[in-house]
């Protein structure tokens, strides 16, 4: 039996495919207009912590339900499915995994009690502050400071490519505490964005996973409480090892639907059009792309799920699969790039026009091997584990 196939997941899938379908996908072609229209629903989105999808993984003391993490891969793999908005479920497990569960893992209980519930239950949406303009995979490159002062650190600087920025109300910050070029030269911090000095800076308009926000937060002599600090001065590279290594996790649950849904469009579609008086599948060129695509779902769910059984097992200690995690990340974008690669070329015209949504589908693919680390650093990262380069 495959990781995926076990029976409580593909109820916890079921039940979240069907959720998705009647509360979240809208009438007809409704997806297309929140795409041109970047829509950002937070009806939506409490509708999903009704649902406990924010604390599916999340410790019951935190308001969490205590599952393994496969469940909460299930649940979005489920929704993708049913609903073609992408970027929502980008959004939705961008804060699960780069900010409650590293918050989970290298919080004080003190922060943990404060935020989590409130990330869980709605009432707090949060973003990831790491990138900057000069400073994404070179984290020694970080301009924003945090300097000390009585009873905590003043902040300056700015963050950008910030998923979930322009709606959230808390931040996860990592700022530079020493310029010693050392990897304890930084800290990371719990921020409130209603804090005197904090704002939403410019947005972008992406391409891809348009309903998911993206922008600049600006941080102007933010004051931020010492017990505010997530681990301790000094061990930012560490809360951004779960942080990141969460996301590359979590993050792939939001692949797992749209090739369902793609590839059961794709079937379709092969077996009705027909091209010299027959239908296209029969062709051979044409069923070895399904065939691939098969493959590369197969693949990338054995992977994803398995990883989420290992790290169940471990209790989360994702710091000892982090060459795993990136093994999978690597694998399972790619894969979904060429993937959707082929669906677009099996539908030919369809596939490039905004009618329909494979076009769609192809964009959001497209960021993939961009986000949570690209596929050049896995690559760094994988070799380096083992000490080649």
């Amino acid at each position: 039996m495959q990781p995926w196939q076990d029976k409580s997941l593909d109820e916890t899938r079921e039940k979240f495919r069907k959720f998705s379908q009647e509360q979240l996908a809208g009438e007809g072609d409704a997806w297309r207009q929140r795409d041109r229209d970047r829509e950002f629903s937070a009806e939506r989105w409490l509708k999903c912590c009704e649902m406990g999808v924010l604390g599916m993984s999340m410790k019951k003391e935190y308001g969490g339900l205590g599952m393994p993490y496969g469940h909460t891969i299930a649940a979005i793999e489920g929704m993708g499915e049913a609903c073609h908005d992408t970027g929502f479920f980008f959004a939705m497990s961008s804060q699960i995994s780069g900010i409650q569960l590293a918050l989970q893992t290298s919080g004080t209980e003190d922060l943990k009690k404060k935020w989590l519930p409130d990330l869980i239950s709605g009432k707090h949406f949060a973003c990831l502050g790491f990138t900057e303009d000069t400073a994404g995979s070179d984290v020694f490159s970080t301009q924003t400071e945090a300097k000390p002062v009585e009873g905590g650190f003043v902040i300056n600087g700015q963050k950008s490519f910030t998923t979930n920025s322009l709606d959230s109300t808390c931040c996860l910050v990592f700022a530079r505490t020493a310029n010693n070029r050392s990897p304890f030269d930084f800290t990371a911090f719990m921020v409130d964005m209603s804090w005197d000095g904090v704002s939403h800076g410019q947005a972008f308009e992406k391409a891809t996973l348009r309903t998911c926000s993206m922008g600049r937060v600006d941080f102007k002599d933010v004051f931020v409480p010492k017990d505010h600090i997530i681990g301790s001065v000094g061990s930012g590279l560490n809360v951004l090892k779960y942080s990141i290594g969460w996301e590359r996790v979590m993050l792939m649950g939001i692949i797992l639907g749209p090739m369902g849904r793609v590839l059961e469009e794709t079937i379709e579609r092969v077996k009705t059009r027909e091209q010299f008086g027959k239908p296209i599948g029969k062709y051979q060129q044409m069923s070895s792309k399904v065939a691939e695509m098969i493959m590369r779902r197969r693949v990338s769910r054995t992977m994803v799920y398995d990883l989420c059984g290992q790290l169940t097992a471990a209790n989360g200690a994702i710091g000892n699969y982090l060459q795993d995690v990136a093994i999978a990340k690597l694998y399972v974008t790619e894969n979904w790039i060429q993937f959707m690669l082929d669906a677009t070329q099996i539908w030919g015209g369809r596939g490039v026009c905004h009618d329909w949504s494979i076009q769609q589908d192809m964009r959001d693919a497209l960021s993939s091997t961009i986000w949570a680390g690209t596929s050049e650093t896995l690559r760094n990262t994988i070799a380096k584990i083992v000490g080649v380069g």
